[in-house]
């Protein structure tokens, strides 16, 4: 290999890395999503179904190309004049927000300080996400009045233009919309002062409740609280109930459906007939500020605008809030292994993402070098067939880590003149795992989380430790032939997957979320109940000597579901000795067992006896004298977090956009993150002597975050 055929290979496993940013462009800086899109099924299947008319849901993990998909149903958008697209990166406005929201005086005698922050960061977040959209009008309208020249077209344009600001000057008016809002508060905050009677009267039941209701010098001082929950049985409004209020607030202030109807004005001119808009990273802002967002813009958008304005929703699994967004009337497009391929003929599952694999790679390697894939893979001892069934193992079939375990390899091999072989590839999947996967552990530890929130997840490292101790375990008693049977054979230990009851998933949601472990099919077990098989990341497994995968051959079609993978009674033991579930009525105290979790959802978890709150409690004491032994000012926001991790997995300088490419964010962002982690916490070092400026950790971040 020349030095232009290994800069070559580097560009195309580079690009994969990228693949779901805008920046695919050749030297000359056109766009080249088009000619390198690969879709996850044949005949661009996904990308046909996510351009129909319809409110669709993209739902994958990190990296599976939801924004890629995103940018090619844009292209594809533009080329109908009659089809508007609106990009909106919802976690970055809802991040603007949370920092730029205006602090609004006049609502203090109203709401106590920390509901009053989380009210103004979603009042800003909403309003932000609407002025956005008219950002996004004013862009495209732009550039489609460029190439018309007739005086006729021209003045209709500026008419458009001044319309559309005017529009945007009325969302972000405090003043125009303090009139509405004021009246919708104090009529809240006058209904709370009278349940505070029904309040005081059950306090005792219920424990203490936040509510401050009264006369004071400066009038009605009625305080509202979303901290505490209150029993719906008794009457109280509890939080939830509150946050509804407090979304028919925005709803009024912001007046949806004149909104829609002002906006349909403004396009009919122009024969608009849809609004197609692209919310990206939705899933990546708070709990509820998914659920305001939907309740508040995008249900009624979607259901009062009479088909004029559709979504394409990016979203992560078990992160979707529908509202009353009715979800058989939208597309929900899967992207993850199991949930794409099991829609078709589950017994070629594999054959689909291995076939997705080699398209994507093949159409990256000859774009980029003009060579063949077999060209930097060694085929002497495997196939190049062979190598897309270990790249898709290693990764899942998500793209992303496809680009990383190439770029490793690339590291390791290519830049040496040597081609990749098995080992490396590997050895590149444990890499990844322990330089992108493993680390969320310790960026948990250090995070803004609740301590509760930071317990449960922490406790789910020590189930990831007992899965891996189980396996190490099966493949002992395989090489030493305690396991007997033709299942298994003494020289191939597999030991990489196990199978549990489909009701036990709910649970492991975060491990799979990040890729701690993967679905990977259904099927029924030996007693002939339905079972769902999970498999640890391919890089946990090299860590730990375990081989990944199960023999080959229709006799060992059923090698997962083989007893000694049951890990039933591991998890529901995990869970007993985890967690106590308990009624908070302290005469009461009844405690439920896993097994009566069903039972508790049915009836809103309430207690059968008393019919109180029961709650779920963690029982860690390890984890929290962990916790314990860190100071609240080390405690970091996620970003911030982040872009540490990423500074210390690197171990030298880096830009701003080379941070930025690895976190999904944009450069802007992480120059001002850095500024602050260096000006107010000594965290980092910028190195103003070069262009742009490199950003390094100071030894107090060394040592704080190792």
């Amino acid at each position: 290999m020349n030095t232009t055929d290994k800069d070559n290979f580097f560009n195309a496993v580079e690009s994969l890395k990228k693949y779901r940013r805008a920046d695919l462009v050749d030297e000359k800086g056109r766009n080249l999503l088009e000619k390198l899109y690969t879709d996850l099924l044949p005949s661009e299947h996904i990308l046909k179904k996510s351009l129909k008319d319809n409110t669709t849901y993209l739902v994958g993990r990190k990296g599976t190309g939801k924004s890629t998909i995103f940018l090619r149903i844009e292209q594809e958008l533009r080329k109908n004049d009659f089809y508007l697209p609106c990009y909106i990166d919802v976690k970055t406005v809802y991040e603007s927000a949370q920092t730029e929201y205006i602090n609004l005086d006049y609502l203090t005698e109203y709401l106590d300080p920390k509901s009053l922050q989380k009210y103004l960061i979603e009042r800003s977040f909403l309003q932000s996400v609407l002025s956005r959209l008219l950002v996004e009008i004013n862009l495209r309208y732009d550039t489609f009045f460029h190439n018309i020249l007739d005086a006729i077209s021209n003045t209709k344009s500026k008419k458009v233009k001044e319309k559309i600001e005017a529009l945007k000057n009325k969302i972000e008016d405090n003043e125009a919309l303090k009139e509405i809002e004021i009246p919708i508060i104090k009529n809240i905050a006058f209904n709370k002062k009278n349940s505070n009677s029904t309040a005081k009267e059950k306090q005792s039941q219920t424990g203490p409740i936040d509510l401050k209701t009264g006369i004071s010098e400066k009038g009605l001082d009625a305080s509202i609280s979303f901290n505490d929950s209150f029993s719906k049985k008794e009457g109280i409004n509890n939080t939830s109930e509150v946050e509804t209020n407090f979304s028919s607030v925005y709803m009024q202030i912001f007046q949806i459906k004149t909104f829609i109807e002002e906006v349909k004005e403004v396009l009919k001119d122009l024969n608009i007939k849809h609004i197609v808009i692209l919310l990206d990273d939705f899933s990546e802002i708070d709990d509820t500020a998914i659920e305001t967002f939907v309740d508040v813009l995008l249900a009624p958008l979607n259901n009062w605008s009479e088909e004029f304005i559709k979504f394409k929703i990016a979203a992560y699994p078990n992160r979707i809030h529908y509202g009353k967004i009715d979800p058989g009337k939208i597309d929900i497009i899967n992207l993850d292994f199991y949930n794409l391929y099991s829609e078709f003929e589950r017994n070629k599952m594999e054959e689909g993402a291995i076939d997705f694999t080699k398209r994507l790679i093949e159409k990256r390697i000859t774009f980029f070098t003009g060579k063949s894939s077999s060209d930097y893979f060694d085929t002497s001892r495997n196939t190049i067939e062979e190598y897309y069934e270990l790249i898709f193992q290693t990764s899942m079939n998500v793209p992303r880590i496809i680009g990383y375990i190439l770029s490793y390899c690339y590291q390791s091999k290519i830049i040496y003149d040597k081609k990749i072989n098995k080992s490396d590839i590997e050895s590149a999947a444990q890499k990844y795992y322990e330089d992108k996967i493993e680390p969320f552990f310790h960026k948990t530890t250090f995070s803004l989380m609740s301590i509760n929130e930071k317990i449960d997840i922490l406790q789910l490292r020590e189930l990831l430790l007992k899965y891996t101790d189980k396996l190490t375990e099966i493949k002992r008693k395989i090489t030493s032939s305690e396991y007997s049977g033709e299942s298994y054979i003494v020289s191939s230990p597999y030991a990489s997957h196990f199978h549990f009851i489909p009701e036990l998933e709910k649970f492991l949601n975060t491990l799979e979320l990040n890729y701690f472990i993967s679905k990977y099919t259904e099927m029924s077990d030996k007693d002939g109940k339905l079972v769902s098989i999970y498999c640890i990341n391919y890089g946990l497994a090299v860590k730990n000597n375990l081989m990944w995968g199960k023999p080959k051959g229709s006799k060992h079609r059923k090698y997962f579901i083989e007893r000694p993978f049951n890990f039933n009674p591991l998890i529901k033991d995990f869970l007993a000795s985890s967690k106590r579930t308990h009624c908070i009525n302290p005469e009461c105290n009844q405690t439920f067992t896993q097994d009566q979790i069903p039972l508790l959802e049915f009836t809103n978890y309430t207690c059968n006896k008393c019919h109180s709150q029961v709650i779920s409690e963690s029982i860690a004491e390890n984890i929290q004298n962990e916790l314990k032994q860190i100071e609240n000012k080390d405690l970091l926001p996620e970003t911030d977090i982040n872009i540490i991790m990423e500074l210390a997995s690197q171990n030298k300088p880096l830009i701003a956009r080379e941070i930025a490419e690895e976190l999904d964010l944009s450069s802007q962002s992480i120059g001002q993150k850095n500024k602050m982690l260096d000006l107010k916490k000594g965290l980092i070092k910028r190195n103003k002597d070069v262009n742009p400026f490199s950003y390094e950790l100071t030894e107090l971040a060394k040592n704080m975050y190792k």
